[in-house]
């Protein structure tokens, strides 16, 4: 079975890291397909093997659990705010693999252990924006997303959340119940392929096809719950449009 083929799916990890991962994976897309009627799409686009670089947009505190119930392959370390490792929480996520970040990101030791996670053949899962969006909008990346796509030759996997903003925009201290939550993987592009034109251009090609992939989940969502789901708002602006 391919949940098994642990040195596979993350290459010099104990089996048993992977499969406590797996567990927390199962429960949680389990919890959010009940309680947020959570659909994934583009899972078939991830590759079985190789270094991964997961770059997802930040719409609200659940997005690393969405994130794990698109990913139940290539199990992944994602970056963490320092602040959260505290507690039964800090425990949890440490045991996940999360690795904490100071700042805005970009501290050289997290970096440091993203860039020999890649270089081992295993996956890391960052956002790109640095922070949760304060309006549902895809905002500009963080520079540290470059310094991973130069260092580390990884294949990038792009994924785009909606929904996750009306169930616990930042500033809300608690979800919101009876909302929905869509997630979509797009297509792998190598980091040789991104950078060929330069890093500007590197960077606005990720967040360009980013926020395709949200509007494409708010597509969706629409599709399921009417035109007033998710409510209309800054959410409806692509980046490839002006800003009025």
């Amino acid at each position: 079975m391919r949940r098994f083929q642990f040195q596979r799916r993350a290459p010099g990890r104990p089996a048993i890291a992977t499969l406590w991962w797996d567990i927390c994976q199962s429960m949680t897309e389990v919890f959010l397909r009940l309680a947020f009627g959570l659909r994934v799409t583009g899972r078939d686009r991830i590759p079985r093997e190789g270094p991964l670089l997961y770059l997802s947009n930040h719409q609200s505190f659940v997005d690393p659990t969405i994130n794990g119930a698109l990913i139940n392959d290539r199990p992944f370390r994602p970056f963490a705010r320092e602040t959260l490792f505290k507690g039964p929480f800090g425990w949890l996520i440490h045991s996940l693999g999360a690795l904490p970040v100071s700042g805005g990101g970009a501290d050289k030791a997290v970096m440091r252990a993203a860039i020999s996670e890649l270089q081992s053949g295993r996956c890391v899962l960052i956002y790109p924006e640095g922070t949760r969006t304060p309006d549902g909008t895809v905002k500009s990346f963080k520079s540290g997303v470059a310094i991973l796509l130069k260092r580390a030759d990884s294949i990038v996997i792009p994924i785009g959340i909606d929904g996750a903003f009306d169930v616990w925009p930042r500033s809300r201290s608690w979800p919101r119940w009876r909302r929905a939550i869509e997630c979509e993987a797009g297509d792998p592009i190598t980091s040789a392929e991104l950078l060929a034109d330069g890093v500007p251009a590197a960077m606005e090609r990720l967040e360009r096809e980013i926020d395709v992939l949200r509007l494409r989940c708010r597509a969706r969502l629409r599709a399921r719950f009417g035109p007033g789901y998710p409510a209309a708002g800054p959410g409806d602006q692509s980046r490839s449009e002006p800003v009025p």
